[in-house]
């Protein structure tokens, strides 16, 4: 049960606007008013109706969730898809390899919907320049999202055309380099931050305000030298200052506050994606990771897909007392009896792992390989779920891999969790500001502070000096499945290395150097977009 309706707010404008456009005949001796449109000069007149008008520019970050889990987790060192008995999710995927093609659906799943939004918001942002009485925050709400929408396509294929009218716009803009994208969304969000609201109440949760404008603006500051080859460290450290010291966000006490069912309430999170559970699409780590047998452990209706899981070597690199290992879904399984759940510091565990409620599920695993493999399941029906993979037959077992556990999971949940996605928390900002901080002066005081910090909170001892390694791991395991895993990588220099799925020898029937070449640093402009502008130009390396 929700807290209180922060996200139900936005569902009550538009029906009352919905009823507001509607004349309903009661008598035959009643002429019905028709109205065919509404005009911006009749519309745009109250908080209400500019903040219904808005929410069409938010739509495409419904799928924010999918997009970042296919496009920067489960082609890192974070996660993985792994082949399963049935060869379920397609096998093995290409993504994996970083053989990525121009007509996959996931390379073209960031640039479809960031450029919807882009397009919504220019829309937006023509109508309400032109009312009689334009609102300056409502313009500028606009112009940040619009910015990130455009980051986002920046980050992932570099090469993007740029377009921000809506009537007069070239249908067939031509692309621009990284650097001139990048000074437009810096210009844009330097002209817009100091004018979004500062409030974190009603109207503006789950939109832009001026903690989440500047938040975007670190991370463009923060990945600058791997995208124009010019570092910002300076400029990204003094971006992230503002969200600290005037936003007023303090990390929460325990880390899995910030994702549980009721996060709404968190003290952290800067900018999420609101969800409510049945109600709308797509975030949907439950259905993606957990597996099928899992609908005896939460009391599902339906079976989850079982697709993806850790990399065992990131699973291993976190130390025993690091509190963020309740992220890792590991073990032995139970059923609902067992009492699995969430606490704000521990994250998941169940409350009474008694030998009467283990997990047994024969269809899972063991019916899906020969009778002389089956030996080579070591717990034989029982769902016992082991960090490392072994390869039976070229396939791995379903029970290889730990499994999602960040966002708590209801009991008798639908496909989609009832926790908001978090874009941007403050313990993502301030190890963000850490790392500009050591990029400018490896022995930052401050800068190992900050790490310090955000390890106190995970159970872990203070370290004494902070080297690039210790950064690194800090960003990954903190900001696991956040969609940071990807820039991280390419950040820190390391996204040609090799993990399981990925480098040369990890499978048999893999034969091929794409994830060694640089160009793979980049998406492949995608198919349906180059056949719709012949004005854009693949990228080097693809076809």
């Amino acid at each position: 049960m929700k807290n209180y309706n922060f996200k139900k707010m936005p569902k009550l404008f538009i029906v009352t606007i919905l009823f507001s456009m509607v004349t309903i005949t009661v008598s035959c001796d009643v002429e019905p008013e028709i109205y065919s449109e509404v005009l911006p000069s009749e519309f745009f007149q109250t908080q209400d109706q500019i903040n219904t008008a808005l929410a069409a520019a938010y739509v495409p970050l419904n799928d924010y969730f999918d997009i970042i889990e296919a496009n920067s987790e489960v082609i890192s060192d974070v996660a993985t898809q792994t082949i399963s008995p049935d060869n379920g999710w397609g096998g093995y995927g290409n993504g994996l390899e970083h053989e990525w093609t121009s007509d996959m659906f996931s390379i073209n799943w960031t640039w479809s919907r960031m450029s919807t939004g882009i397009s919504t918001c220019n829309r937006l942002i023509e109508i309400i320049s032109n009312t009689p009485e334009p609102s300056e925050q409502a313009i500028a709400q606009l112009r940040g999202l619009r910015a990130f929408y455009f980051y986002h396509m920046l980050q992932a294929y570099g090469n993007i055309p740029i377009e921000t009218r809506f009537s007069d716009a070239d249908t067939a803009p031509k692309q621009v380099t990284p650097q001139v994208a990048f000074d437009l969304i810096e210009k844009e969000l330097l002209e817009c931050v100091d004018k979004l609201p500062i409030s974190k109440g009603i109207d503006t949760y789950g939109k832009v305000n001026k903690y989440a404008g500047y938040s975007i603006l670190t991370q463009l500051y923060l990945n600058s030298e791997r995208i124009t080859g010019v570092s910002k460290w300076a400029e990204a450290a003094s971006a992230a200052k503002v969200v600290i010291d005037e936003g007023g966000y303090q990390l929460t006490p325990g880390y899995f506050a910030n994702f549980r069912a009721a996060n709404e309430g968190s003290t952290e999170n800067i900018w999420v994606v609101p969800y409510e559970e049945g109600s709308n699409c797509c975030f949907g780590p439950v259905l993606h990771t957990y597996l099928g047998s899992f609908d005896k452990t939460f009391d599902l209706d339906w079976n989850p897909w079982a697709g993806y899981s850790f990399q065992a070597e990131f699973y291993n690199s976190f130390e025993d007392e690091d509190l963020r290992k309740g992220m890792f879904i590991v073990g032995q399984q139970y059923t609902k009896e067992a009492g699995p759940g969430w606490t704000d510091k521990a994250g998941f565990g169940y409350a009474n792992p008694k030998d009467e409620f283990k997990l047994e599920n024969c269809a899972e695993d063991f019916n899906f390989f020969d009778p002389a493999d089956q030996a080579l399941l070591p717990n034989g029906c029982n769902i016992f779920i082991t960090p490392d993979y072994t390869e039976i037959d070229g396939r791995y077992p379903n029970v290889n891999g730990a499994k999602w556990g960040k966002w708590e999971t209801l009991q008798g949940q639908g496909f989609n969790s009832d926790a908001d996605f978090t874009i941007y928390r403050l313990g993502g900002v301030l190890l963000a500001r850490a790392e500009s901080l050591w990029r400018i002066n490896n022995g930052s005081a401050e800068a190992l502070s900050i790490v310090n910090q955000i390890r106190d909170r995970a159970g872990l001892d203070a370290l004494g000096s902070l080297t690039e390694d210790d950064l690194y791991h800090e960003i990954k395991k903190e900001l696991a499945l956040e969609g940071f895993s990807r820039p991280t990588l390419l950040r820190f220099g390391r996204w040609e290395d090799d993990w399981f799925l990925k480098g040369i020898g990890t499978y048999a029937s893999v034969q091929t150097t794409n994830h060694k070449k640089v160009t793979r640093r980049i998406f492949p402009i995608p198919l349906p977009a180059l056949q719709g502008n012949p004005n854009l130009v693949q990228n080097p390396g693809y076809n």
